[in-house]
């Protein structure tokens, strides 16, 4: 007599087949990164140079700017969310308190670097803003801080979600396989580390050593839980922490 369907083992190709992604795993993981980046480079930067320099964009135009590429981002985010988030897992307890602490090395290094020269080695690419609401607002505390909130959104919520979805949930995974979903979360080969060393450099190219270790201890997360959700929180947890130090410290120059 034949065995149901339901109870014979799973063939090779099925489980080749196994889906680990969100159903909608492009317009869940890749297409907010990208719009979140095209947007970035309206942003205008203390040396007036890039696109926003060409296009005249003041730098006390940052805020506006900066809103409008946080409302087109949210937006694709939430597009998915519903069927993004069951697919995140559920949290561990501990990778949002290993972002905080994390917070340390990211600042001595990058600030070891910054002091030995190394700050502008790729040419200015990645400047960052270092916009001060305290003194673009002066004496006019309230829109210090409603600037403040907008970009705490964006430090702790948006970021975290966006770039770990992009780079653990597809960038890591898409050398492995073009239809990236195929590939098991958190599965670390030598062409995952190599784009995730690549992407750290190229994205923060001001804080580069801290961004290579950062960025690898974070990966062992992804490695340890196999949960999208822990990288999200452990990144949101380093943001928020950096986020108060730069406003206790003044250190613009880090955001």
């Amino acid at each position: 007599m034949a065995l149901p369907e339901s109870s014979l083992p799973a063939s090779a190709d099925t489980l080749a087949d196994a889906c680990h992604g969100p159903p909608h795993p492009w317009e869940s993981c890749v297409w907010p990164f990208v719009a979140f980046t095209a947007l970035g480079a309206l942003e205008p930067a203390p040396s007036g140079g890039g696109l926003a320099g060409t296009l005249g964009i003041p730098m006390s135009a940052y805020p506006v700017v900066y809103a409008l590429r946080l409302a087109v981002t949210i937006a694709l985010v939430a597009w998915h969310w519903p069927t993004t988030r069951r697919w995140l897992g559920r949290p561990a307890w501990w990778p949002a308190l290993l972002g905080l602490v994390l917070v340390i090395p990211w600042v001595v290094l990058a600030t070891l670097q910054r002091d030995a020269g190394f700050a502008n080695w790729a040419g200015g690419t990645g400047e960052r803003s270092a916009f001060n609401p305290f003194e673009a607002y002066a004496g006019n505390p309230s829109a210090a801080w409603g600037y403040l909130l907008l970009r705490g959104l964006g430090l702790v919520v948006v970021v975290p979600i966006v770039e770990e979805l992009f780079l653990r949930g597809f960038l890591m995974r898409y050398p492995e396989n073009e239809d990236f979903w195929k590939v098991p979360f958190g599965a670390v080969t030598a062409a995952a580390v190599g784009a995730c060393a690549v992407y750290a450099v190229a994205s923060h190219p001001a804080e580069a050593v801290a961004a290579l270790c950062w960025f690898g201890i974070v990966t062992g997360i992804a490695a340890s839980t196999r949960q999208p959700i822990d990288c999200i929180l452990a990144h949101a947890g380093t943001n928020l922490a950096l986020g108060v130090w730069v406003i206790a410290s003044g250190a613009w120059w880090l955001l």
